[in-house]
Formats: structure tokens, sequence, C-alpha cells
């Protein structure tokens, strides 16, 4: 498990949601600062390839070649070193079972025109959101932190089933949404990159196509801290470890087993909707960490092993849901 802190693909990010239908949840104000940074002519001619959002893309356009780039700076000789003639085949092998989509025919009639103009459009999307990736930045870092606490602590099932990406994870497994080379369908020994993108509430990408890593991006969390979404924002106090590796509302729902609490009680304690707590311990049960046994007519949720385990290890000392004794939660009847 690797973590990249790659202003590439949160660049190229952005550049979907300007070209696309606004799958990546972009703020409007970045995106609009984005968009008119742009250079018209060269936009107009690299939109149609970038702006699909199940179009496939060659690495190197989206700027992810170098999973190890970590400065913006880094796009620049990633550009400059990009070879028309070898791109263009990469395109025509992708599409080699099948015709090539109409939007590549410009470019596949004249690959150095189109590469100069997209370089153009980077360069102006790059000076563009060079501020709001400055900010970025303490998230990215802290998403570092918590995916190296998963990591030493047994918890990246968790942490996996949580990133919000098109790629899912259960049970063990990868779930991509689209057919990956046939000799790449098992990740061997190639490493997984996660790579957090500070682009926009719904961001997703990932590359299942290279033989030397398979790279995931999802929305960094903690966003609406730098674009001003105080629906986002969280409590200035600093989260336990818990809290660090699954997100505070799963932590929350995970102390609480110890309760056998039903769905319905996890929605209330934890001030969101049924649909929402059924969702989140869903993903639990799927990492292993909780487990449904029915008491009567009622589901209660019970902690596995592996979900007691990681709650003594990483929980805060204080408890955050209600004492036994108040107003909480109804405990199950002895012996059922």
């Amino acid at each position: 498990m690797q973590v990249s802190r790659h202003p590439g693909a949160t660049l190229f990010s952005v550049l979907k949601d300007v070209f696309g239908d606004r799958a990546q949840g972009v703020p409007a104000l970045w995106r609009d600062t984005v968009r008119r940074a742009l250079p018209a002519r060269e936009a107009a001619a690299v939109g149609a390839v970038i702006g699909p959002r199940t179009g496939w893309i060659p690495d190197r356009l989206a700027l992810v070649q170098d999973l190890a780039a970590s400065k913006m700076s880094a796009l620049e000789g990633e550009l400059a070193a990009m070879d028309p003639a070898l791109l263009a085949e990469e395109v025509v092998t992708f599409h080699s079972a099948g015709p090539t989509p109409s939007a590549w025919q410009p470019f596949l009639d004249d690959p150095a025109s189109f590469l100069d103009a997209y370089r153009r459009v980077v360069d102006a999307a790059a000076a563009a959101f060079a501020p709001l990736w400055r900010q970025a930045d303490v998230l990215i870092g802290r998403e570092a932190e918590r995916i190296g606490l998963a990591a030493v602590t047994g918890g990246l099932d968790g942490l996996l089933t949580g990133l919000g990406s098109q790629v899912r994870y259960a049970q063990g497994t990868l779930e991509l949404p689209h057919a990956c080379p046939s000799h790449l369908t098992d990740l061997g020994r190639r490493p997984l990159v996660l790579v957090p993108l500070a682009s926009g509430y719904t961001a997703s990408m990932y590359g299942a196509d290279r033989d030397d890593a398979l790279w995931i991006g999802y929305a960094v969390p903690g966003l609406g801290r730098i674009t001003g979404d105080r629906a986002e924002k969280t409590d200035a106090a600093a989260p336990d470890a818990l809290s660090l590796v699954l997100g505070p509302v799963r932590a929350q729902i995970l102390r609480a087993l110890h309760r056998r609490p039903s769905i319905s009680e996890v929605a209330h304690v934890a001030h969101i909707g049924l649909s929402t707590a059924t969702y989140h311990c869903s993903q639990l049960e799927t990492a292993g960490l909780l487990r449904r046994e029915r008491h009567g007519r009622q589901v209660r949720l019970h902690p596995t092993e592996r979900g007691t385990a990681l709650t003594e290890l990483l929980a805060a000392p204080t408890p955050l849901l209600p004492h036994a004794g108040g107003q909480g939660w109804p405990l199950p009847s002895p012996g059922r």
C-alpha cells in the first residue's frame, strides 16, 4: 500500500469536471476560476477527449504517468516529455478490439497539435489552481497519516470500504466498474497506490491498465475546510485515532456495538438518517468489523473479534454515546 500526494491527479480531476458533467463535484467557485483561465481555442480542441465520464484516458494525459510526482512543477516535465507518436500508438492499441471513439479522431489526425493545445490548457489550469493546491496540502498530509495508521493497526479493510471511489472493496476483492486487461486482474506484486484528490466532493478516478501499480483516486476527506462549505467543516478538536481510520460516524457506530444496538438506534444517536446508518453498517460488516444477529423480532448489531480489537486499540478513552443508565439505548434481554 502506498499513498501519493499527486497534484496532477487532482488537476486532471478538476479538468474532467470543467469539460464534463460535473461528476467530480468540484465546488462552483473553483470550477469557474479554472474554466475562465483556460485558452478558449485550445480548450475546445481537448474538451471532447477529457469530458466523457466513462471514457478511457491514458495515464500520460491524466497527468499520473509518474505516480511519485508531488509538485506542480513536475507536471511541466511530464508534459514536455510526451511523445505524440507513442501516445497515438497507445490510443490505437487500447481500441484495437473495436472502433476508436470519434472524440479521439482529431487527436489521431494530428497528435502533435493536440498535445500542444493540451499543454497550454494544463499550464493555464495549473496556474489558476496552484493556490488551492497549496491549501489542500495539509488535508492530503493528514490523509496519508490516516492511511498509515490504518495499515499498522489492521484497519485497512475498514478504510478501503469507505473511500467513496468508483472502485469498490468487499471481502478482500477490489471491484472495478470496467474490465481491465486479463493479465492484470490479479494485483500480484504490484503496489496499490491511493491518490487523495483535493478537487471535488465526488472525485473519483483509477488506473488498472499498467503493470507497475494499481492506483485509486478518491475525494480527500475534509475538503469543506478549504472550500468554505460550512456543512463539511469539522470541529476544531482533534479526532481520536479510530475516527481518523474509519471516519467519525463509523467510529461512533463501532464504539457503540457493546450495547448491541439496532440500526434505527444507531441512526438516532449518530444523528443520521436510517438509510445512511444502514449504508455505514453494511460497510462495517463488509470489512468484518460487525455482524448482525436476530434477537426475537429485532436485528441487533454485534462487534466481531476484529472489530473489538480495533476499537480497543484505537478508541478514545472518553465515550461519545449516552450512558446506559440515562437516555440511552435499550439493551437486549439477558440470554437472548
